[in-house]
């Protein structure tokens, strides 16, 4: 299990695509980059994943299967990305927690600002609005949270400012997709 709260964000440098897998490799922040070696498992937005290499301050990850349910596919070099190190065995990891195994992909409906938060509202596919409901606690790109509102397929959550400075949702518009961990199926 993952905390739900991002150590920070890395770079996407370099991506390598065939048929079935992707390598990305990422510029980690020092003070992630410190934390990681070979064999590390950790979150990429959300997404458990394993580092396979590391050179200088890039990080790589194998991607494979999580290619169909994940946001991965769509990344680009200079996108941002959220990191989370595993915690280590025995640290308690509360409500919220994560386990990396992404559900779906989402898309961004809005964004309102709120006094020092910021509203955020997503179109959860149908596929998952059944496992949910209000006050849930949710993943959104390895952003452990809980949903304020739900109408139809929209829901809303409510970040603090400050995680837009420390995760990748600054980056989010209209539109952007984001993956989806739905925390009360286990």
């Amino acid at each position: 299990m993952f905390k739900g709260i991002v150590q920070g964000t890395g770079i996407i440098k370099k991506i390598s695509k065939n048929d079935e897998t992707q390598r990305h490799g990422i510029i980690f922040p020092k003070n992630v980059l410190d934390l990681v070696k070979k064999n590390t498992v950790m979150l990429l937005n959300g997404c458990s994943v394993t580092v396979v290499r590391i050179t200088g301050d890039v990080v790589y990850f194998d991607i494979d299967q999580a290619l169909n349910t994940t946001t991965f596919d769509s990344l680009d070099v200079g996108n941002h990305v959220n990191l989370e190190i595993h915690p280590k065995f025995g640290v308690t990891v509360g409500r919220g927690g994560l386990t990396g195994k992404i559900k779906g992909v989402a898309i961004v409906e809005d964004i309102i600002e709120a006094g020092n938060f910021l509203k955020v509202y997503i179109n959860i596919p149908k596929t998952l609005t059944e496992n949910i409901s209000e006050i849930d606690d949710i993943g959104i790109n390895g952003i452990s949270s809980y949903i304020e509102e739900i109408s139809g397929d929209i829901i809303c959550i409510n970040y603090n400012k400050d995680l837009f400075n420390t995760t990748n949702l600054n980056t989010l518009t209209k539109n952007s997709p984001v993956n989806v961990e739905i925390l009360n199926e286990w």
